[in-house]
């Protein structure tokens, strides 16, 4: 046996070694405790007619999430036998948790919608999140904050950082538009840098 021969052996196990040691996950639909966000954050339009002002993150916005009392997650079999909010774990792997979401910025334009929010773990107490809703916007045609009356799309993307077992703090950034799904014409275009904290009820023992 050649050196070769002996080389493409050693690969092809130690590949298979690996494979071998791959952890199982499972995946499962859970109920949850009652679960809110708040955020907050500054904001621009980016619709034509914008001035200076309103074209620079110098706006002010906030807006609030509620999450349904149920999710889809994914964790090794193991994972599930411990509650979220364990001061060891915090949270599942990997999990899409459907949500409403309402905002509101300081012209008094606003939307309100319903959508999905997806959570990967990073570390322990780390993760990155995504959240893309549907939502209803109305706005002051006089007033431009970058919000257009009609559906759009609500998109949030956010690293979260647990403080507590329950609570967790983030940093993100959000865009509002139509995308020119809904309409051929221009929808919202508000993009806001946003700073938000995310409670969950503890479970009860």
């Amino acid at each position: 046996m050649n050196l070769r021969t002996l080389t493409i052996a050693s690969v092809f196990f130690s590949s298979v070694n690996c494979v071998s040691q791959l952890e199982k996950v499972q995946f499962e639909l859970e109920k949850t405790t009652f679960k809110y966000s708040i955020n907050t954050g500054v904001y621009k339009s980016r619709l034509p007619g914008a001035n200076a002002i309103e074209n620079s993150f110098k706006n002010f916005s906030v807006f609030a999430q509620v999450y349904f009392p149920f999710k889809r997650s994914l964790d090794i079999p193991k994972s599930f036998q411990k509650n979220e909010g364990d001061s060891m774990y915090y949270e599942r792997l990997f999990s899409i948790s459907p949500m409403a979401v309402f905002h509101l910025t300081e012209k008094g334009g606003n939307a309100i919608g319903m959508g999905q929010e997806m959570s990967f773990k990073l570390q322990s107490k780390l993760f990155i999140k995504s959240q893309i809703a549907v939502v209803w916007v109305e706005s002051n045609a006089q007033k431009n904050d970058g919000l257009q009356s009609g559906l759009n799309f609500h998109h949030y993307w956010h690293i979260s950082y647990y403080l507590k077992s329950n609570t967790y703090m983030s940093i993100g950034y959000n865009h509002i538009s139509n995308g020119k799904i809904f309409s051929k014409e221009v929808g919202a275009l508000f993009d806001m840098i946003v700073i938000g904290v995310s409670h969950r009820l503890a479970n009860k023992k």
